[in-house]
């Protein structure tokens, strides 16, 4: 949003500040300054000239010999601009006059015979504005001879960046008000007391508002006897500031209204306006409308056009509301009777029709973030006023208008919650002020109970807590003093962003990776993993077109992408989408050797060191973690197994499924994916135990199907409370077991808190395990 500096000075007049304190301000109220634009003045040796002769120049299909006036003398010059006529004012650049957007200084030449002794110059040569295709003009406003740089000055633009939910700051109104507040000064207004017109005086013309929930809300003036010409200097050079092209003064009224208010509007030739019937409806499919940009669109029953009686389905779109006019029903230039429309239109019906014809318009642009809906009528009022000003029109005293002023429900604010939540200390007149200047109505209604109404025009103020940053953000948040709040660590009872999971998988040396939700069924069947339950309804394309069913799919694809790299272990968090249900996960990825050996050689990866990985996180959350043969279809039948966590299934671990590592082009990868939440048990702290430890060997003879757990819940049940630890330390397959059995080692070690175990005490817990083992079938080996 593009607001010239002395545009603000028209409505705050002297208590405007310099432009330094205005970009100050600006900033410190949340309407950030992205840039500063200094325009230049028009150069200097350019005066104000009208064209008395046009002839053309043999020899050239389009160069004319102009003689132009500037009230003292007659000038000939060569020139090939398509508006070079007779009776035109434009600017004349005298020998001398340097033109900044031509890049050369003017001077006498000599083209194809004859003598040019000045350049009629186009706005975007005089570095006024980016128009090149015909020379600048000027209406009755300036005489011929005056210096064109007196009646052009240099003008300051600050440009804002402003954020969608302050609609109403895309008006230089919207950024003076807040200036005004800010400020604590009145504001002139310029829409008030100009004629609002009479609904009850006849003006010839008609509304048809078939749909009134996306156009709550539309007037009608008719403004006869107009003069379509050029615009009045103040005018362009207004336009020109917020970055538009002048185009005659008909159009310039509407489009200065949309940057001055913030209401956009649109000027109808009232001749293309069957019987002065304008209507507003739904578009039939296929129906097609041309808008000024000269491209024919066709529409769909989404769309709401302007129409006008006529065509063969007895109404004819010319137009499409709230984005752009009818190209053929439109000011042109003997129009002398306008039918201005000022209306407001709903901002979802506007974003989708835009957005569908793929357009982009200062008034869509508007409209989509939300235009007060109240400021139709005196919006129209000032439009009008002003098209009679500089179009020299006559307004109607009429007005066909539909809808109403709306009144927004009170907010319930205590001034104290300032205090409370910002800790900013502002006196209640103060607060008072800044809500009245934003244009809010202040009921006192007890105590530290204030009703306070939000004006029309912002959408943004609906709760308690929206009026509170409004005081502050006026008061100013520079105000805001400097302490050091008290910060009493209470660690959280829930993790819902899993953020110790991820730091425990961290420092296991895992690296976690954030991966699309959207993925394909291709991609899914290459990873074996469950067929999508959720098809997107407008995909991006077939490669996302579904909703991922597990998390390891997207681990393998980054894996297969980092080939090059030895070694990889990869985790993420998320989740997944099945039928009638989405879960969160973590899966785990591991490839490569398990440690980089450097001179030493490189441990291996294998299935006991990523169960190890799993076995730690269980430890740190003081919680019992078990693996049990299974099977899932995209891990390799022999090397996989189920995840049982706190005696419940959470998921599976193992090697990828060979001809799953093929299509991936991977060699050896192991993978978990798990259920989340995996909750915590409760982590027991014990003193160091000071007695010595026994410890036995035992060697337990199997059948090899027979899960090392299910043998160390036997060995830990027999052996009682005293067992301090268990662990495996050797399984031997050979000539000693008989094929199909495996001999299992293990290491027992028992203690006591208060005192040593006697060689008779440990060899009865010795004897209840060996009688347990033999019980369950099994041998021991001597």
């Amino acid at each position: 949003m593009r607001v010239p500096h002395d545009w603000l000075a028209a409505f705050l007049g002297d208590a405007l500040p310099s432009v330094e304190r205005t970009v100050e301000l600006l900033d410190g109220l949340g309407l950030a300054v992205e840039t500063v634009h200094e325009l230049p003045a028009a150069p200097a040796g350019v005066v104000v000239a009208d064209i008395r002769e046009v002839e053309p120049i043999e020899g050239s299909d389009h160069l004319v010999r102009a003689v132009a006036s500037d009230g003292r003398q007659n000038v000939q010059v060569v020139c090939g601009a398509p508006n070079a006529r007779v009776g035109v004012r434009t600017a004349l650049a005298l020998p001398g006059a340097e033109l900044p957007g031509a890049g050369f200084t003017v001077s006498e030449r000599e083209v194809l015979g004859v003598t040019s002794r000045g350049v009629l110059a186009s706005p975007r040569e005089l570095g006024l504005y980016d128009y090149a295709g015909g020379l600048i003009t000027f209406g009755d406003d300036v005489q011929p001879g005056t210096p064109l740089a007196e009646v052009w000055p240099a003008q300051t633009v600050i440009e804002l960046e402003l954020t969608p939910n302050r609609a109403d700051a895309f008006s230089v109104l919207g950024v003076a008000r807040d200036l005004a507040a800010k400020l604590g000064v009145p504001m002139s207004l310029p829409h008030v007391g100009a004629d609002a017109g009479d609904p009850d005086v006849d003006d010839g013309l008609r509304l048809e508002v078939a749909d009134s929930a996306a156009c709550p809300r539309f007037t009608l003036r008719r403004i006869e006897g107009v003069r379509v010409g050029p615009s009045p200097v103040w005018l362009q050079r207004r336009l020109a500031g917020v970055g538009l092209r002048p185009r005659n003064n008909v159009v310039d009224v509407t489009n200065f209204v949309t940057f001055e208010l913030g209401q956009p509007s649109h000027a109808y030739d009232r001749r293309v306006l069957r019987e002065g019937v304008l209507q507003v409806r739904r578009a039939r499919p296929g129906e097609t409308v041309t808008l000024l940009d000269e491209e024919s669109y066709r529409l769909s029953d989404d769309d709401l056009v302007i129409a006008t009686p006529g065509g063969e389905a007895g109404s004819r779109a010319i137009g499409l509301a709230g984005v752009m006019g009818g190209l053929h029903d439109s000011v042109v230039a003997d129009t002398d009777d306008v039918a201005l429309e000022v209306a407001h239109f709903d901002p979802v019906v506007v974003r989708r029709a835009a957005k569908r014809h793929r357009l982009s318009t200062d008034a869509h642009y508007r409209f989509e973030r939300g235009v007060d809906p109240d400021l139709p009528p005196r919006a129209s009022a000032r439009a009008a006023a002003l098209l009679a000003e500089v179009a020299g029109g006559r307004v109607h005293a009429g007005i066909t208008a539909t809808g109403s002023d709306q009144a927004r429900a009170e907010i319930a604010f205590r001034p104290s919650r300032v205090a409370y939540l910002v800790d900013l200390e502002v006196p209640l007149d103060a607060q008072r002020r800044y809500l009245e200047g934003l244009g809010c109505e202040v009921r006192e209604a007890g105590d530290d109970a204030w009703q306070v109404r939000p004006p029309s025009w912002r959408f943004d103020l609906a709760i308690e807590e929206d009026l509170v940053e409004e005081v502050a953000r006026l008061h100013g948040y520079e105000h805001i003093g400097q302490t050091v709040p008290a910060m009493h660590f209470v660690p959280p009872i829930q993790d819902p962003t899993h953020r110790r999971l991820k730091e425990a998988l961290a420092d296991a040396g895992l690296q976690e990776v954030l991966n699309y939700v959207f993925t394909g069924p291709d991609e899914l069947a290459r990873a074996a993993a469950p067929a999508a339950a959720v098809t997107l309804s407008n995909p991006q394309g077939v490669e996302r077109s579904v909703l991922r069913t597990a998390l390891y799919p997207g681990l393998l694809a980054a894996a297969a992408l980092n080939r090059a790299v030895p070694s990889l272990a990869l985790f993420e968090v998320g989740h997944v989408f099945l039928e009638g249900r989405e879960e969160e996960r973590v899966a785990m990825l591991w490839r490569g050797p398990w440690a980089r050996g450097g001179w030493r050689a490189d441990q291996p990866l294998d299935f006991f060191a990523v169960k190890g990985v799993l076995e730690g996180l269980a430890a740190g959350a003081g919680a019992e973690l078990r693996c049990l043969p299974g099977r899932a279809d995209f891990l390799h039948p022999g090397v996989s197994a189920r995840v049982l966590w706190q005696g419940e299934e959470a998921g599976v671990l193992g090697r990828l499924h060979p001809e799953v590592a093929a299509r991936y082009e991977l060699g050896e990868v192991y993978l978990a994916e798990l259920q989340l939440p995996l909750p915590a048990g409760r982590v027991r702290f014990a003193e160091v135990v000071r007695q010595p430890y026994a410890e036995r060997d035992l060697a337990v003879v199997a059948p090899a199907r027979v899960a090392y757990a299910e043998l160390a819940s036997l060995v830990r049940d027999a052996a009682g409370p005293d067992l301090a630890s268990l662990e495996p330390f050797d399984v031997y397959q050979g000539e000693q077991v008989a094929e199909g059995q495996r001999s299992v080692a293990l290491r027992l070690r028992f203690q006591l808190d208060d005192r040593a175990l006697t060689d008779d005490e440990v060899d009865v817990r010795m004897g209840n395990v060996m009688r347990a083992v033999r019980d369950a079938g099994y041998d021991i080996r001597a």
